[in-house]
């Protein structure tokens, strides 16, 4: 089986932090191992280990090496900082020249509140 490829033809992620939070729900226990993300993802246990551990470093899971194995879990939702991608801020235009915004203006200047 060969592996999908992207429009600019690299190969497509396929371990990503959306599958790995699947993984969680069907296997028993609250820790999962490299090899239950091989298994159910269907990818190479050297693919699951660094993806994990790219998740881990992200702060996105948690890991302890136990009887020899790395053993990995979620983090608590709060402690994750995601970027939305759908935030109002990312399509909001630069402010262009020496312009400077206080502290407690800057939410009404990236939202769109005060028209600088």
């Amino acid at each position: 089986m060969s592996r999908e490829r992207t429009d600019s033809g690299q190969y497509a992620e396929t371990v990503t932090i959306d599958r790995v939070r699947q993984v969680f729900s069907t296997v028993a226990g609250p820790a999962v191992t490299s090899a239950d993300i091989a298994s159910e993802l269907g990818v190479t246990a050297e693919a699951a280990r660094r993806k994990l551990n790219e998740f881990h470093g992200r702060g996105m899971l948690g890991k302890r090496k136990t009887a020899g194995r790395n053993i990995y879990w979620l983090q608590p939702a709060g402690d994750v900082t995601d970027i939305n991608p759908e935030d109002p801020v990312w399509g909001t235009e630069p402010i262009a020249g020496d312009e400077t915004v206080s502290e407690a203006d800057i939410d009404d200047v990236l939202y769109g509140e005060i028209n600088g």
